[in-house]
């Protein structure tokens, strides 16, 4: 394997030289490993990706609530605590607990709030980069 190692690098970089030409003349990629999807999205063979989300309720509008870090949590395990009490509660297992368990979490990282409405987001994966990605969104509860 050591001795195709150069042969390899060679082909790669030269493959995502030529998928970088395509894609900027605005045709698909051409080389799978080129793209920064191959690693940040690998649910990119998926059908379709649900994720949880948190809305912030004002006085006169509703914002999206963007998992960046705070004290006690990072951004990625915001992400998942809303995803992990967010199907808990779209499948009822244990509805009203978790709804308050997510409704403490909620008030702890985002107290400027007057209100949480918790949604389910469904997208295709293979849309990210695209000049138009669909996103589906599904109201599951006001906390």
């Amino acid at each position: 394997m050591k001795k195709y190692t150069l042969h390899l690098f060679i082909f790669s970089f030269v493959m995502s030289l030529i998928s970088l030409v395509i894609m900027e003349k605005g045709y698909k990629e051409l080389y799978p490993f080129f793209s920064w999807k191959l690693f940040t999205v690998p649910s990119g063979g998926e059908a379709t990706e649900d994720q949880y989300k948190l809305y912030g309720i004002t006085d006169s509008d509703t914002i999206r609530i963007v998992n960046k870090s705070v004290r006690s949590y990072d951004a990625n395990d915001k992400a998942v605590i809303v995803g992990t009490y967010g199907k808990r509660i779209e499948d009822n297992v244990n509805r009203e607990e978790n709804k308050r368990k997510l409704l403490i979490f909620a008030k702890d990282t985002e107290p400027q709030y007057k209100g949480y409405l918790l949604y389910k987001e469904t997208y295709r994966p293979k849309e990210i980069g695209e000049t138009k990605m669909n996103i589906n969104k599904k109201l599951i509860v006001k906390l």
